[in-house]
C-alpha cells in the first residue's frame, strides 16, 4: 500500500477509534489475567497472546498451538495467496491451487477443498491437496469435448499429479473432509481445511 494510502487511512478518525478500542481491550486483558494470579510477564505474555489470536481471526487463518486452523476457513483464491503463500516453497505450491482453481471454475465444480501441510503453519510444507467436488454436468462436459473437464479428468484418472482427488456428491465431498481433517497424533485431534470460494 503506498504511503500516501497509509497516511489516509491512519488519519481517519475511524482507524483512530480503532486504536483506541484496542488499547482499552489490551488493557482490559491484562488487569483480567492479573486479577486471574499471573504475575505482570506473565499476564502480559497472555493478553498479548489472546491478542494475536483475535488478529489472525480477522486478517488471516488463525492458526493454533499445534499450526493447524479452524475445522473449515471458506476464503477466496486471493486470500489463500496471501494467508498462506508467505515462503517461496510455498509460492510453489500456489501455482498448482491456482491451475486446479482454474480448471474447477472452467467446469463450474461445485467446491474445492484444500489440505495438506500447506494450510498448517509450517513453514516449508511438503504439498497441498485437493478435492473437487465436480458439477453434476460433469459427464456432459467430458462427452462434449470441454477441454478443462478432460484435463481434469485425466488428472483423477491418472494420478498425476496425486493430490488432486474427485469428489461426485455431497456425502463424497463429506467422506473425503473427515478423511483429510484427521492427524497422525495419538490423541485423535483433527485439522482444519480450506474452502475455496469458486
Amino acid at each position: 500500500m503506498p504511503d500516501s494510502q497509509l497516511k489516509y487511512f491512519r488519519e481517519d478518525i475511524r482507524f483512530i477509534d480503532i486504536q483506541a478500542h484496542f488499547e482499552e481491550t489490551a488493557e482490559r486483558l491484562f488487569r483480567d489475567f492479573l486479577f486471574d494470579g499471573l504475575d505482570q510477564e506473565d499476564a502480559l505474555t497472555a493478553a498479548l497472546g489472546r491478542f494475536k489470536k483475535v488478529i489472525w481471526s480477522v486478517s488471516g487463518p488463525g492458526f493454533d498451538d499445534a499450526g493447524y486452523i479452524s475445522p473449515i476457513q471458506v476464503c477466496t483464491e486471493a486470500e489463500v495467496l496471501r494467508w498462506f503463500g508467505f515462503t517461496t516453497r510455498r509460492e510453489k505450491l500456489i501455482n498448482r491451487i491456482r491451475k486446479w482453481t482454474g480448471l474447477a471454475k472452467a467446469v463450474k465444480a461445485r467446491r474445492l477443498l484444500l489440505d495438506g501441510s500447506f494450510v498448517t503453519e509450517k513453514s516449508e510444507p511438503d504439498d497441498v491437496d485437493a478435492v473437487v467436488l465436480l458439477p453434476d454436468d460433469f459427464r456432459d462436459q467430458l462427452y462434449a469435448g470441454n477441454a478443462e473437464a478432460v484435463e481434469l479428468r485425466d488428472m483423477f484418472l491418472s494420478r498425476e499429479p496425486k493430490e488432486i482427488f474427485a469428489a461426485e456428491d455431497e456425502e463424497d465431498w463429506w467422506g473425503w473432509f473427515k478423511f483429510f481433517s484427521r492427524t497422525r497424533e495419538t490423541n485423535g485431534r483433527c485439522k482444519g481445511l480450506v474452502e475455496v470460494v469458486l
